[in-house]
């Protein structure tokens, strides 16, 4: 997740030629530093992919832990196929778009509902009152990204910055699976090196 976040922040930087207000993660894969952007579209992938296989050693009530480790681990996938079709390259078609706006799509979908079914799991645990708050923030956040990247992309007539709106969905749910990250490490290692 640092790498992405990373990735997210030094993209901005180095493509002066895109304003990050209007233009979406995807453009920055493409042109000068492209590769930078789909590195991060892949390290999003694999780190969704890892955290969804590590998500048990929290040892939290397994069928919403399971869905949401299942979940996390296809938007991981769908993350590297951001990274595989990118923007604008000539692939098969879904009814969503191109193989890159389906990648997005599916991924972002996937993402939204690992993070819901996240918070049912932790939102009456004493021991996750912090971070049940943190993860009902993140996807109220997220989720208002998500809805308003879409009306910017059926009513493009009101203006609404397709950047911010997709970095308004990303930004959340990278900072929050960085902390769920961390605090399944710490539970990993407690149950590899028991006091």
């Amino acid at each position: 997740m640092v790498i992405n976040l990373a990735v997210l922040v030094i993209t901005m930087l180095v493509r002066p030629d895109l304003d990050p207000l209007q233009s979406s993660l995807s453009y920055y894969a493409i042109g000068p530093w492209g590769a930078l952007q789909s590195a991060g579209f892949a390290a999003m992938g694999i780190t969704s992919m890892a955290l969804g296989l590590a998500l048990p050693c929290m040892r939290l009530p397994r069928g919403w832990t399971r869905l949401c480790a299942i979940l996390l681990a296809v938007s991981g996938v769908s993350a590297l196929g951001l990274a595989v079709f990118p923007l604008g390259e000539v692939t098969l078609h879904t009814i969503i778009g191109d193989l890159h706006q389906t990648s997005g799509t599916v991924g972002g979908v996937l993402q939204l509902l690992a993070a819901l079914t996240f918070w049912i799991t932790v939102r009456g645990l004493p021991a996750y009152v912090w971070l049940g708050k943190i993860t009902f923030a993140a996807f109220v956040i997220a989720l208002t990204g998500a809805m308003l990247s879409q009306v910017a992309i059926w009513r493009p007539d009101l203006g609404i910055p397709m950047g911010a709106t997709i970095r308004l969905l990303v930004f959340p749910l990278t900072l929050l699976w960085g902390a769920v990250a961390l605090h399944v490490r710490h539970e990993c290692l407690k149950l590899a090196c028991p006091p």
